[in-house]
């Protein structure tokens, strides 16, 4: 793992233990990766070693999803921050999981375009974090909630290998859904 990408100092535990909610529990180490290929390789190992592994955005939800339940690592998302690609011709926008969600609202307006789903944590919250939860907000009345913005995932599986599903298509009735289970 290149240096930097796992932490295990008290600090950090502390900070990567809980979010809003009231449940905290620190895990035994903190990962920070920066790419697929980085999540893959920490999935991989943590597999590998029985080691369980809970996935962080940017620990701004009341649920308690990021709060690790035994120890282990903390798979800290947020680093992964870049809005690849916001395209004014299919109206889609790939992005990492890490991108605060505020960021890719202002982004998608420079273009002119529109992204609807605000938890009312706008300028806290992540994208991966949104997903997770399928966040909502004042504005799913309206507009619907975050999956109903999500045509495609990248998703990395526990064994370490990487799945795409979906993709750009905003109609596709071609088989199950497999981005909804995530």
């Amino acid at each position: 793992m290149a240096s930097g990408v796992l932490r295990m100092d008290e600090i950090t535990l502390q900070r990567h233990a809980g979010d809003k909610w009231f449940a905290t529990n620190p895990p035994d180490a903190v990962a920070f990766p920066r790419s697929t290929r980085a999540v893959a390789d920490i999935l991989k190992f943590a597999n590998r070693h029985h080691i369980p592994v809970t996935a962080r955005g940017a620990g701004h939800g009341y649920v308690g999803g990021c709060v690790p339940v035994r120890g282990g690592i903390a798979l800290s998302l947020a680093r992964m921050k870049r809005i690849r690609e916001i395209s004014g011709s299919d109206f889609v926008a790939v992005v990492q999981p890490g991108v605060i969600t505020a960021e890719l609202q202002d982004a998608a307006e420079a273009k002119g375009l529109y992204y609807p789903p605000d938890p009312a944590s706008r300028a806290d919250c992540s994208i991966g974090g949104n997903i997770a939860t399928n966040a909502g907000g004042p504005r799913c009345l309206k507009y619907g909630v975050t999956r109903d913005y999500v045509l495609g995932l990248e998703v990395v599986l526990p064994d370490g290998s990487v799945a795409n599903l979906g993709g750009r298509c905003h109609k596709n009735k071609t088989g199950f859904d497999l981005a909804r289970f995530f």
